[in-house]
């Protein structure tokens, strides 16, 4: 490896090692206490209801015949 080549690889590593520390920044600052509540019952009656609208179109493609 010459000269350039390392610090090619030097300044990649440094970019990486800086947007890894910015993005553990953001989740700490941001994401960190956020949590959610989950109601088993309101769960279970999201996933058992039937769709608010029906699908206008038909399964396959109409204009390939």
């Amino acid at each position: 490896m010459n000269l350039r080549d390392r610090r090619l690889r030097r300044e990649v590593l440094v970019i990486v090692a800086i947007k890894l520390m910015l993005i553990a920044g953001l989740w700490w600052g941001f994401f960190r206490g956020s949590q959610v509540a989950v109601d088993e019952s309101v769960a279970a009656r999201h996933l058992s209801a039937s769709p608010a609208t029906e699908n206008k179109f038909k399964q396959g493609e109409p204009h390939a015949q």
